[in-house]
């Protein structure tokens, strides 16, 4: 009996010890989840997850800080944009000026397929329509072919 009530206390054990190391693996994914979201002030477009910097690590542990308060994934994001404005998210909200940085792209390339359009269908049309050229003109180059071509006539014969 005193086999099965010892087997009984060191599952327990055990069993707690894993739930705690299982929770701190899960506390740690979030925190890094998190940290991905923020961009590093003092690094250059380096996330706070990636970055070694001291204020990484200072702004990782305030993230666990906040976690183990219970405050909400959208808590930490606000209280981080309060102090740091909307530049510390690397995905900026879309609203506002940030907006832009989601419809500009669109906006630019829509209007350039449609100038390229417009473009091709021009020149299309402008190789479609026939040159009108004046008599004169026309005789004029037609002689200054046919003294090329005798010019090029002769100077074979006179090769062979």
């Amino acid at each position: 009996m005193k086999r099965y009530v010892l087997r009984a206390a060191l599952f327990l054990a055990l069993s707690v010890i894993g739930l705690g190391y299982s929770q701190q693996v899960q506390l740690e994914s979030r925190v890094f989840q998190i940290a991905g979201q923020l961009r590093c002030p003092v690094c250059v477009s380096e996330s706070v997850a990636d970055s070694n910097s001291q204020i990484a690590v200072q702004m990782r542990e305030l993230i666990q800080q906040q976690l183990v308060e219970g405050r909400s994934e959208a808590e930490i994001y606000a209280y981080f944009q309060a102090r740091y404005g909307d530049w510390i998210m690397l995905d900026p909200p879309k609203r506002g000026v940030h907006l832009l940085v989601w419809v500009l792209p669109v906006v630019a390339l829509t209007v350039a397929l449609v100038v390229l359009a417009l473009l091709a269908r021009r020149w299309l049309r402008a190789a479609k329509t026939p040159i009108e050229v004046e008599a004169a003109d026309l005789a004029r180059v037609r002689r200054e072919l046919g003294a090329t071509q005798s010019a090029t006539q002769s100077a074979t014969e006179s090769e062979n």
